[in-house]
């Protein structure tokens, strides 16, 4: 697994991220990996579906095939949703 190393980080920062690892009882690592994953826009899974849910906003009969693209529906449910559009 990919490692960061941050060299120079100043104190004020260093004393925040300590402050809010506590507030969340993690590490330090683990809150520099939370804060970094939420700057970046999160976990791709979860931006997926957001996506998905906006699209199925637009056009309300997609919403079936967002679901079956995140895995809820089974694909005999897609083929079936397809061959009645």
């Amino acid at each position: 697994m990919p490692s960061l190393q941050i060299r120079d980080l100043p104190e004020a920062l260093h004393r925040l991220l300590q402050h809010r690892a506590q507030a969340h009882k993690r590490s330090l690592s683990q809150q520099a990996l939370a804060d970094l994953e939420a700057i970046a826009g999160g976990d791709p899974r979860e931006r997926r579906r957001q996506v998905l849910d906006r699209i199925a906003q637009r056009r309300p009969s997609s919403r079936s095939l967002s679901a079956a693209l995140i895995g809820e529906l089974a694909p005999e449910h897609l083929i079936r949703a397809d061959r009645e559009r």
